[in-house]
């Protein structure tokens, strides 16, 4: 069989693979679809136009008065809740990259027990590593898996109402998140600097920080930004267990259907999340 038949008959298999996973994905996204009894033109029906302009309607002009946005004191208004927010947001952030870091250590097999840096090591040191990563891997799954607003409620009945609640909120399940980033970046790391750096007399630490940390350093800036932006909109939500911010004048204009107060909280929270995204995109571009 020639070299061209060859090429042939793995670009077909290929394809045909190609084209398996295709319609696979289609009667997976097919039976989603109906368990989630999705029909968009529900949407789009008269009767349902008209009930969200409706409702869209009764917010219209929004409140912009002196007593709901500044409030009668400094700690008593909606402007003060936009600041509280961006504060549980840049707390709540670092406290998560801080409880990351030694997580996704623990949790990367390339740090671990595995790749260049194990290429001696014994079987006991590797069975140690091995136990060290899948507890690290099961600890930030945990981490991530329980929702926000459960940690959120956690924390509350812990530490009691306020914004120190939705900090350890949004801490604690972004870490998981965060820290599952971090281990799978370093585990993508090229080797071969690695191994440069180690046969360089450096020890494993200093491996870690000196020939795999810089690989991915800008990648670990660039999404640790964006779960920023994201921990935004979820302390704008953490008001609903009543862990502070924005979230409070949500749920409470939602109850007495104060909907001129809704639209103006909304609002602020579209503006603070472009105020988060332009500050985002400029640290990204330092760091570049």
């Amino acid at each position: 069989m020639s070299e061209k038949t060859t090429r042939a008959n793995a670009t077909g298999a290929h394809r045909a693979r190609s084209t398996l996973w295709l319609l696979a994905f289609v009667a997976v996204l097919i039976v989603a679809a109906w368990i989630a009894n999705a029909n968009p033109l529900a949407v789009l029906t008269r009767d349902a136009g008209a009930q969200m302009w409706a409702f869209a309607a009764e917010g219209f002009p929004p409140d912009v008065s002196r007593e709901y946005i500044v409030g009668r004191s400094l700690r008593d208004g909606l402007l003060w809740a936009v600041i509280e927010t961006l504060a549980i947001s840049i707390v709540g952030t670092t406290l998560a990259v801080v409880l990351a870091v030694p997580l996704a250590l623990a949790s990367a097999a390339t740090v671990t027990y595995r790749g260049p840096l194990y290429a001696g090591a014994s079987p006991t040191r590797r069975a140690v590593g091995r136990t060290l990563n899948r507890a690290g891997r099961f600890v930030l799954s945990f981490l991530r898996s329980v929702p926000e607003l459960v940690w959120g409620f956690l924390f509350v009945t812990a530490v009691g109402l306020g914004p120190f609640a939705g900090v350890l909120a949004l801490g604690i399940h972004n870490a998981g998140v965060l820290g599952k980033l971090y281990a799978d970046f370093l585990e993508d790391t090229d080797p071969a600097t690695t191994e440069a750096v180690a046969a360089s007399g450096a020890t494993r630490l200093q491996t870690v920080c000196h020939g795999m940390v810089p690989q991915v350093s800008a990648t670990l800036a660039s999404y640790t930004l964006y779960r920023w932006e994201c921990t935004i909109r979820s302390a704008s939500i953490l008001g609903f267990v009543g862990a502070g911010g924005i979230g409070y004048y949500l749920v409470i204009t939602i109850q007495r259907l104060q909907y001129r107060k809704l639209l103006t909280a909304i609002v602020a929270v579209f503006a603070l999340v472009l105020l988060s995204d332009h500050l985002a995109e400029r640290l990204r571009t330092k760091l570049a």
